[in-house]
């Protein structure tokens, strides 16, 4: 009989959170963008250390709205927020990011910053 692997208890397991943006730009980007000008601006502005600290991950981009939610660790929140405002251009084309909130759970944060975009 195969033995299931062990998961964490909650006690030990990373806290994050989820942070809704919106990007704003001269025309619509791609996911495969947006992620690579997220990982570049934190690893310049954060460094390798703190990027991995951060550990942000970008979980959804929905390119017809162009929003999405970014995992972050809980303790990095403000450096990532720092880390993305500083972004002007992707790829060459001007471009933003705004910030609409965070929260705690994915659940949450649609409901609170992501409804009015269509988000589920």
């Amino acid at each position: 009989m195969k033995e299931r692997p062990k998961t964490l208890p909650p006690t030990l397991r990373d806290k994050h959170r989820y942070m809704a943006f919106q990007v704003i730009g001269e025309r619509d980007f791609k996911k495969d963008e947006v992620k690579r000008t997220l990982w570049d601006a934190c690893l310049s502005t954060l460094g390798t250390l703190g990027t991995a600290r951060a550990k942000p991950w970008l979980i959804k981009f929905d390119e017809k709205t162009q929003t999405g939610i970014i995992r972050i660790d809980r303790g990095h929140v403000e450096e990532v927020r720092f880390a993305l405002m500083l972004i002007t251009k992707i790829n060459g084309s001007n471009a933003l990011f705004r910030i609409l909130g965070v929260s705690g759970t994915i659940k949450r944060l649609k409901m609170k910053f992501l409804r009015e975009f269509g988000w589920r």
